[in-house]
């Protein structure tokens, strides 16, 4: 009876054992984990991350629990096989089984916005993957432009900065086909995934230009 007893206690500390230590993801590889992934937004935007810089909801960022800041990872939605290369910023996040908390803009990219929640594969990339990941993006500055006349401009101007108030502007005058215009440029973006990813933030609005070159 005593064996049966003490046979039964073991089996019920193995079988918790088991069960509390099983991550809450799964593990693809070293490089990679599946699991739930989250976005935040306007809430956070320009607060502090926990790696001290601000939050910028048009950037291409992410929160992760323990990956060092400035890790570079490949985010990918299976259902729609969309993908983008994130930096990671902030840690996170802190709800439920979630592996990874992703910018309002890379949410738009990866088609997860209106879900909120959705699964994803998270790869760490390496310098060169890394490289391969952005090699659209070179040169490194891109801007949004849109050409209009100084009445235009000035009003055009005024509804980016009520859209996003750390949004960088510069209007400069050129000339196109022979006329004088007033070219707005909106942001600077280290890539075109995020300047792409921040027009489409912009169309909502009606505010949308050309990505270029800055």
């Amino acid at each position: 009876m005593k064996n049966d007893r003490k046979c039964f206690i073991l089996t019920v500390i193995i079988f918790l054992f088991i069960g509390v230590s099983q991550p809450t993801f799964a593990q693809k590889n070293d490089k990679t984990q599946i699991g739930s992934a989250s976005w935040y937004g306007s809430k956070y935007h320009g607060r502090k991350t926990s790696s001290g810089e601000r939050y910028n909801k048009n950037e291409m960022t992410a929160a992760h629990k323990t990956l060092p800041f400035g890790t570079m990872v490949k985010v990918t939605n299976p259902a729609n096989d969309k993908s983008v290369v994130l930096r990671i910023n902030d840690r996170g996040p802190f709800v439920g089984k979630r592996i990874i908390d992703v910018s309002e803009a890379a949410a738009r990219k990866l088609g997860i916005h209106a879900t909120g929640v959705a699964k994803v594969e998270v790869e760490v990339l390496d310098k060169n993957e890394v490289a391969a990941a952005n090699a659209e993006t070179k040169p490194s500055a891109f801007t949004i432009q849109t050409a209009a006349n100084h009445q235009q401009a000035e009003e055009l101007s005024r509804k980016l900065k009520a859209f996003d108030k750390h949004l960088p502007l510069e209007l400069a005058e050129e000339q196109v086909n022979g006329r004088k215009v007033v070219l707005v440029k909106a942001g600077k973006f280290s890539s075109k995934n995020e300047a792409e990813a921040f027009n489409e933030l912009l169309e909502e609005e009606g505010l949308a230009g050309k990505v270029s070159e800055a």
